[in-house]
């Protein structure tokens, strides 16, 4: 385990969303942190202010040294807390990557805008119309969420968890992405119906759902929308 002076401080938006699996990580693995939850204006003030090395939150400062990218923080903090290994890596990044398409295909829906929001500046770029809205949703809803979810079905077969028998840090994701989803603060205009032909996902889901650790977080932390 990594060795920690000063301490670990965790900062993203009060919601779910890109940070929502890093805390559940560190939690499971009883690992103190300073969960920073802060409002998109302040985050605006902090990338003008060059405190976001990517213009963007999650950040972590770890002994006082300040690392971005959900991705990478998800894998340090699944190392420190025993559910991401050199074993199942490779098996756990495919999943990650497969559920980060999907998260590439919301981003029209979340931001309204073709190319997602400005780094430097967080406007949106390349705004969408009405009409084009309307049939980015449609074509999310009935072809390429489905397909992608039916994917990842697949993928899991009949296993407890994506990388067998034992929670990583890829299940945390999934139940994210799963449970937001089922109660629409993932994307709004999106239906849990998405979900019906994947019952082993939704499985998945609920057995992260009822591990003691992440019951107690949820008992302690209300999710908010998106």
């Amino acid at each position: 385990f990594f060795l920690m002076s000063e301490g670990l401080r965790l900062t993203y938006l009060d919601v779910p969303g890109y940070a929502e699996s890093i805390r559940l990580a560190l939690c499971i693995g009883d690992i103190p942190f300073e969960d920073e939850r802060i409002s998109y204006e302040e985050v605006q003030k902090r990338r003008q202010e060059g405190k976001l090395p990517f213009g963007q939150v999650p950040v972590l400062h770890v002994d006082g040294k300040l690392f971005s990218q959900s991705a990478g923080i998800l894998r340090w903090a699944g190392r420190q807390s025993g559910l991401y290994d050199d074993e199942r890596a490779l098996a756990c990044d495919e999943i990650e990557e497969a559920m980060n398409d999907i998260r590439i295909a919301l981003r029209p829906q979340w931001y309204g805008a073709a190319l997602g929001r400005d780094p430097a500046s967080g406007e949106p770029l390349v705004e969408l119309s009405d009409s084009q809205k309307e049939e980015t949703l449609e074509l999310l809803c009935s072809r390429v969420l489905p397909t992608r979810l039916q994917m990842l079905e697949v993928r899991l077969g009949t296993k407890d968890y994506f990388c067998g028998d034992q929670l990583s840090t890829c299940d945390l994701s999934w139940y994210v992405m799963c449970t937001g989803l089922q109660e629409g603060w993932y994307c709004s205009k999106v239906p849990p119906s998405v979900l019906d032909g994947c019952p082993n996902l939704v499985k998945v889901a609920k057995r992260v759902a009822e591990h003691p650790k992440v019951q107690k977080w949820n008992e302690e932390h209300s999710k908010k929308s998106e």
